[in-house]
């Protein structure tokens, strides 16, 4: 088999002059991989950080912008902000090719997936990936979207290779075991992800604290970052893919969880107050 030079890394070096508004029209933009040991809380949606007085004076650099009046990016955008891409991509607008590769990408994952046993905490361990969560609180009855990393590994690796997600996303829930939900893909500083599904493999980014060279935090809820470090826009993407055997909902931005759901992949109580 040939290999497919669309699923190659490409490095792109970001220069500072390079950091510009993106209009609602292109497709520019850089992320961070900022989830938490417990990843995305499922009762309630990230909101857009709130920026401080101060924060806003000093501009942060963030490369993503919405145009004036826009809530949303377009369906036809490959990349930008958690907030600013839709969460379901818009199928009809990829090639044939592109749904076609999108498609590959999803049944590659499903075939890792069963092969490596990776439904099994103690399996995805062994594969690598840190299956380590925070203890809940008490009384927490929250469904979270778990992300199991693995360590970074030589760039030999293609960036968006099926076989081997940077992270194995499970469903936390109370009272029962982790449950295999999806997988995630992320770039390093400075690289640009690939896009082999055209519109329907979009890469989503997040603004963070940063303080030097070290890796983004998630913005506390104020929007005011610690001392010493600043609200920006991360230099790392991110790409979801979910096991919902549907190419739209395996390639929202946030977890689909109506169609997993339907897939029986979270609880039924919870999927019942759902609506």
């Amino acid at each position: 088999m040939t290999k497919r030079p669309f699923l190659a890394a490409a490095r792109v070096a970001v220069a500072a002059s390079a950091v510009a508004a993106v209009t609602a029209g292109s497709s520019a933009g850089y992320g961070h991989r900022a989830n938490q040991p417990d990843g995305e809380r499922a009762t309630s949606a990230s909101a857009p950080v709130a920026v401080s007085r101060a924060q806003a004076t000093r501009r942060p650099p963030l490369v993503c912008k919405l145009a004036q009046g826009a809530k949303k990016l377009p369906a036809s955008s490959r990349r930008g902000l958690i907030d600013h891409l839709l969460q379901y991509p818009e199928v009809t607008l990829a090639t044939p090719r592109e749904r076609l590769r999108a498609r590959r990408i999803l049944a590659r994952l499903e075939s890792a997936a069963a092969k490596g046993n990776w439904h099994s905490v103690r399996a995805a361990e062994r594969a690598g990936y840190d299956t380590r969560t925070r203890e809940r609180k008490p009384g927490d009855s929250s469904v979270y979207y778990f992300h199991a990393e693995r360590p970074q590994e030589p760039r030999g690796r293609l960036l968006l290779d099926p076989r081997r997600p940077k992270a194995l996303i499970y469903a936390n829930a109370p009272g029962r075991p982790l449950v295999l939900v999806g997988a995630m893909w992320s770039t390093r500083d400075g690289e640009r992800g690939p896009n082999p599904g055209g519109p329907v493999t979009r890469w989503h980014s997040h603004t963070v604290c940063k303080q030097g060279d070290r890796r983004g935090l998630k913005p506390p809820a104020s929007g005011t970052c610690p001392p010493g470090s600043r609200l920006t826009q991360g230099a790392s993407e991110m790409l979801h893919v979910w096991l919902t055997g549907d190419l739209r909902s395996a390639f929202a931005i946030r977890a689909p969880q109506p169609e997993l759901c339907a897939a029986g992949l979270l609880p039924r109580g919870f999927c019942s107050s759902l609506g």
